[in-house]
Formats: structure tokens, C-alpha cells, sequence
């Protein structure tokens, strides 16, 4: 069992949350047997989920969350968490849950001008078996992370240090980076950023990942034969109206590249 609970005046109401079933950590095997047996193709596992979903559902986290270190390719089980402004009292209470694959999941969308967390924090919660940190909000001690096995995912770095008062709020449902985020989703990172699958897709995922593996090997291949671009764009020319302009040679042109008005 795992907890949610909101964390507001030092008080903490807990009810039980199971979102950690036998099935969520067969699926989180199934995606980390995919990396092993794919570990020289699989450079960018998040780009590959990409690929799955069609606009405007990207499945990438957006909102300026960017990779701050250790981001080789991960795979782990949400744990969320929303900090109020400024402070971190949820995330250190969130810390004495974590489970071995974990990855926190932490809103502090209006956190201000200091850091969420840093490396004795981290340091500590890597003992716990947390796999990555993921905000959308600022870190700190960057020095001090990059030892750490932790991919650490964060819109930026501030060094100053958060209160520890509350309110907050842990293993509810957040809105991070364009997305809702559930405990229990899996969170899949590379060097270039997070995707979130959601719990109701994860078989469907597991199923076209050889799928999309296939089609950017056939397209790798078209690269190294020298093709100088894609065949969509042949496809746009011949399917949709194209209205060809004919510039007349006494029209000047301006910087721009553009063409003058003469008048």
C-alpha cells in the first residue's frame, strides 16, 4: 500500500492508495527488458513514445523541464507530489515513501526563486532506490547531484533554499508541464526529455514500441543512403493546392528577402 494525503499546518490526513499492483511493476519490467535488449538502438526512448501518440497528445513534458544530469534512458513508477510556494515540507514527507524504481513527480509551478530540493535530500532518498526527480520548478547543488544514480529533470537551478511549513499535498493526481500525472503512471526519460505513459495505455505502448523501433530504423537507413529529405514533403506538393509565384525582375528586393512595394 502507498499513501496520498494533503499536507497542510503540519497535519496530514493519510488514506491508503494501491496504486502499486503486481501488474504496474510487470509493465515497468516489460519497459526496462526493452531497454536491455535495444541498448545500443534505444538512444532516445522518450522520442520513440513520441512517436506513438499523434498532435496535439505529444506525451513528452513541456514547460521549459529540461535535463540537468545523469539522464541516461530510465524507466520508473510515479510518485507525485505539489509543494506550495516556496516550500518544501510535502517533498521531505513524500521522501519516507518512496519504493525502489520510484520516480518523483513534484509541482512547484509557483515555488519562486529557490530550489525544490538538493543533493542531502537526494542523497538521502537515493538510499530509498529512486530512480528520477522530475519538476517544474527550479533545483540546486547540481554539483553535488551529479554523483548520484538519479536522472534529475528541472525547468532550472537556484540556489536558494526553500521554507518548511506547508501546505502540500502527496500521491494526488498533478497537472506538470501540459500534462496530468498520476501515481502509478510510468515515466519514461533519456537525455532529451520525460514522457509520461498513462496507466490505461501501457499495454498498447509495450505493444507498438518494436513497431516505432522499425520505422526509425528504415529512416536511419534513408539517411545513410544520402536522402536529402523526407518523402512528406513530395506528398504535400502533390495532394494539396500549390499556387507557384512568379516574381517580376523589376521589383526590388529588400533585406528581408522579401519583396518591395515600389510604392
Amino acid at each position: 500500500m502507498r499513501v496520498i494525503g494533503s499536507l497542510c499546518d503540519r497535519k496530514i490526513e493519510m488514506s491508503s492508495c494501491p496504486y502499486v499492483q503486481q501488474s504496474h511493476a510487470d509493465h515497468s519490467q516489460g519497459f526496462c527488458a526493452y531497454l536491455a535488449r535495444n541498448v545500443e538502438k534505444v538512444r532516445g526512448i522518450a522520442d520513440r513514445l513520441d512517436l506513438r501518440f499523434q498532435w496535439p497528445c505529444k506525451g513528452a513534458l513541456g514547460g521549459g523541464i529540461l535535463p540537468i544530469g545523469n539522464n541516461t534512458p530510465f524507466v520508473g513508477t510515479a510518485f507525485t507530489v505539489s509543494c506550495a510556494a516556496a516550500d518544501n515540507l510535502g517533498l521531505h514527507v513524500a521522501l519516507k515513501y518512496i519504493q525502489p524504481g520510484d520516480v518523483l513527480v513534484v509541482k512547484g509551478e509557483e515555488f519562486g526563486e529557490c530550489g525544490v530540493t538538493g543533493d542531502s535530500m537526494m542523497g538521502m532518498v537515493q538510499n530509498g532506490g529512486l530512480r528520477a526527480f522530475v519538476t517544474d520548478t527550479h533545483i540546486r547543488d547540481r554539483d553535488g547531484l551529479e554523483p548520484l544514480n538519479i536522472a534529475f529533470f528541472a525547468t532550472g537551478l537556484n540556489s536558494n533554499g526553500p521554507y518548511k511549513a506547508g501546505p502540500g499535498k502527496i500521491g494526488l493526481p498533478i497537472s506538470i508541464g501540459g500534462y496530468i500525472v498520476e501515481s502509478g503512471d510510468l515515466i519514461v526519460g533519456d537525455a532529451d526529455n520525460v514522457a509520461v505513459v498513462k496507466r490505461a495505455d501501457i499495454d498498447a505502448v509495450l505493444a507498438d514500441l518494436a513497431g516505432t523501433s522499425e520505422k526509425e530504423k528504415g529512416a536511419e537507413a534513408s539517411i545513410a543512403e544520402v536522402q536529402k529529405y523526407m518523402g512528406i514533403a513530395d506528398e504535400a506538393l502533390a495532394s494539396v493546392e500549390v499556387k507557384w509565384v512568379v516574381l517580376s525582375p523589376q521589383l526590388p528586393i529588400c533585406h528581408s528577402g522579401r519583396v518591395c512595394d515600389p510604392e
